[in-house]
């Protein structure tokens, strides 16, 4: 079940550039004010097998979410699946050129054998609220960086 979709077809920066501050966790969390902490039980921080915890701040509360990345393609994708006690959310984030703009696609689902409907009807507008106001400064922090 999809909880959040974002895409940014005309991103006026490459892969590359916006791969440059995916990877600076520094830059991340200054970038996301929801991101508090990130946590690698791993010695790799960007690949397939990476483990971490992320702490975020989402109107006054505190969530802790342990995280693998299940898939990495530099410059161009990151899959990664975080564990909740309603599910397994798997989030895409892939970048693609298009000539002189990127294509930016980010998409996360959960899974789950429980009935998780109303979690995601409860989540979803609250997802979408403030993910769409944390894209918006990660792009402009990609495109600052040009």
């Amino acid at each position: 079940m999809d909880i959040y979709s974002y895409l940014n077809d005309k991103l006026e920066a490459s892969p590359e550039e916006v791969f440059a501050v995916i990877n600076d966790d520094r830059q991340l969390k200054n970038i996301f004010s929801i991101l508090k902490d990130i946590q690698y039980s791993t010695k790799g921080k960007r690949a397939k097998g990476t483990k971490f915890r992320i702490t975020l701040g989402v109107r006054e509360k505190t969530y802790r979410f342990r995280n693998e990345i299940i898939e990495y393609a530099d410059n161009n994708k990151i899959i990664m699946k975080t564990r909740l006690k309603q599910g397994v959310i798997t989030t895409l984030f892939n970048v693609e050129s298009k000539g002189e703009y990127s294509e930016l696609t980010v998409k996360s689902s959960i899974e789950s054998s429980v009935g998780v409907r109303m979690f995601v009807l409860t989540a979803k507008p609250v997802v979408k609220s403030v993910m769409n106001k944390e894209m918006k400064k990660f792009e402009e922090a990609v495109i600052s960086e040009n």
